[in-house]
């Protein structure tokens, strides 16, 4: 009996009929979870990838604006174009109130909102405008399917900062001139006329120098004007001395502009600090060079001397191969420039100038000596057999020697896209 019981037990355990149900009914329930997983992801599916492409369509809109923008800054007298100084109020649509409709192979796919303006922290000087420009696709929020993206970016054009200067020589402070010196502004009366040389304190004159000025109609070298602190006279004669600050700075940079000059310079790889020797050894390129302070802050009437740049040109230390510089030499300090030197453009010092030539120096453009720090002066002189030539051009000083380009572009680090689009 016990063993009949004990082999029934045995049976039982061992008897596998039946456990197929249970594994089938797991398997199907995995199964459909899995199916209905899937189900509901199919269907998710394309409305996240709609959305992706609306969002890039909107994106490549808003660069679509941006492109619209700094193309009719760079064709002001097209139609459509932007002309300087910017209008006000600044048409449309580069209001920014009207939607620029786009299209492709004939099919609307959204369009733009894209505005131009001058002024605020992105746009300080002269030569920037702010854009700003909202894509949105497939239209402008009056369908709930719209996406948008906002971007913003700087534009500049480095040769709209040029103000042209009231002299072929335009310095603050003392100005002394002995030697073989030749300034003239008669050669060039393309901006107006000029006078030789202005300074806004005394101008001291030796031995074979000779100032003409355009302005006053004779060929009188050396005659003197007196602006007695105030603004320059009407038909000023050669040299004008004593003029009102307020007066000699509408033609010098801002530190707004010199910031962007700075930021020109760094993104062309023409950008220095300290002190820095240019000679055959160490050539100067071509177009705009900025040579600034140690700690890269423009320079005020207290900054110690350690800081400031000091720049020494040597002769024969053009880059150039035909041995002439062409560009703007923008010093953030003081710039001594001693031997041959030819040149084609601008030469600017935050402080003083010293230009002392040992052989021919001709300067073709214009010369501006800020003297900001106290005390400072500018000379030029030469030594025996040297000569220093110094005639006012406008349009090689704005241009450069054809080397600063009258082109609008994005300044390298302002395109940004604002965050209230990223999602």
């Amino acid at each position: 009996m016990r063993r009949a019981a004990l082999n029934s037990s045995r049976a039982l355990s061992t008897d596998e009929r039946g456990a197929a149900l249970p594994m089938a009914m797991l398997v199907l329930l995995i199964l459909s979870t899995l199916i209905v997983g899937f189900s509901a992801l199919s269907a998710s599916e394309p409305a996240i990838a709609a959305n992706q492409l609306t969002a890039s369509q909107a994106r490549f809109l808003a660069e679509a604006g941006l492109e619209r923008a700094v193309w009719a800054l760079q064709n002001p007298a097209a139609r459509g174009g932007l002309p300087n100084p910017l209008p006000h109020p600044v048409p449309v649509p580069f209001d920014g109130a009207q939607l620029v409709p786009v299209s492709a192979e004939g099919a609307r796919i959204g369009g733009f909102h894209v505005s131009v303006t001058t002024g605020g922290p992105g746009c300080r000087t002269t030569a920037e405008r702010c854009i700003t420009a909202v894509g949105w696709a497939p239209s402008d929020g009056t369908d709930l399917r719209a996406a948008h993206r906002k971007l913003t970016a700087t534009a500049g054009n480095p040769q709209l900062l040029f103000k042209d200067p009231p002299a072929a020589l335009s310095v603050r402070g003392d100005l002394q001139l002995a030697g073989n010196v030749s300034i003239d502004a008669r050669t060039d009366s393309s901006c107006g006329g000029k006078v030789g040389s202005v300074s806004t304190g005394a101008t001291h004159v030796q031995d074979q120098v000779d100032v003409r000025g355009g302005a006053d109609g004779n060929n009188i070298p050396n005659e003197t004007t007196d602006a007695h602190h105030g603004t320059l006279p009407a038909n000023a004669h050669d040299i004008v001395g004593n003029l009102a600050t307020g007066a000699f700075d509408q033609a010098v940079w801002s530190d707004a502009d010199i910031d962007f000059l700075r930021a020109y310079a760094r993104a062309h790889g023409t950008y220095l600090r300290g002190s820095v020797r240019f000679d055959p050894s160490h050539p100067l390129p071509n177009g705009l060079v900025f040579v600034d302070t140690i700690t890269g802050t423009n320079i005020v009437a207290s900054t110690p001397a350690s800081d400031v740049a000091n720049v020494s040109v040597q002769g024969n230390a053009p880059a150039d191969p035909a041995g002439v510089f062409r560009g703007w030499l923008v010093v953030n300090g003081s710039l001594s420039i001693n031997g041959a030197f030819p040149m084609r453009g601008l030469l600017y010092a935050q402080d003083d100038v010293s230009f002392h030539a040992v052989a021919s120096a001709e300067v073709d453009g214009a010369i501006i000596g800020r003297s900001i720090r106290a005390g400072s002066s500018t000379s030029i002189d030469s030594a025996l057999g040297g000569r220093v030539v110094v005639s006012y051009n406008c349009r090689e000083a704005r241009t450069g020697g054809d080397t600063i380009p009258d082109l609008w572009t994005i300044t390298p680090g302002t395109y940004k896209e604002l965050c209230e689009s990223c999602g």
